[in-house]
């Protein structure tokens, strides 16, 4: 039920008290709080009449703006955001997982792990990736390493 009834000046001034105070609640309850509270003074007022005394009475029985507020609901925080996907990190670790794969091509591990020590002194992306790309490239150009050694004895 929407009410279109001009209400006193004093009883306006306390709806939009009243909706300033609920800004931190949940905004459904919010609409829904004042609509209803706005219902009950408009049926109040008909039956009492439109009188200042009769807003006055109506707004002591509603109670202070204050409290009705702290009983609303506060409105949702939203939870935090989701790390964006860091695809030069992916492929960072992509390269370096194939490193390891195909490690009879030691530049493959070299070059993985000069761009992980890049991305890691730059500070950006996803750290873990890093690291771990870092560490399966170093994997990848030591056994490259030592199965040449191996093969050289």
């Amino acid at each position: 039920m929407t009410t279109t009834e001009p209400m006193p000046s004093l009883l306006e001034a306390y709806f939009a008290d009243l909706d300033r105070a609920l800004i931190g609640t949940d905004p459904r309850e919010r609409a829904e709080t004042v609509q209803a509270m706005r219902e009950d003074a408009a049926e109040m007022l008909n039956r009492e009449g439109t009188s200042e005394q009769s807003a006055k009475r109506i707004i002591a029985e509603f109670g202070p703006v204050e409290q009705i507020a702290a009983a609303a609901t506060s409105a949702p925080t939203p939870g935090p955001a989701p790390a964006p996907r860091s695809w030069p990190d992916i492929w960072l670790l992509v390269g370096s997982i194939a490193a390891l794969v195909y490690w009879i091509l030691p530049f493959i591990g070299v070059a993985m792990m000069v761009w992980a020590i890049v991305r890691i002194r730059r500070n950006t992306g996803n750290r873990t990736l890093q690291r771990v790309a870092l560490w399966i490239s170093i994997a990848s150009v030591a056994l490259s390493g030592a199965i040449f050694l191996l093969r050289l004895g």
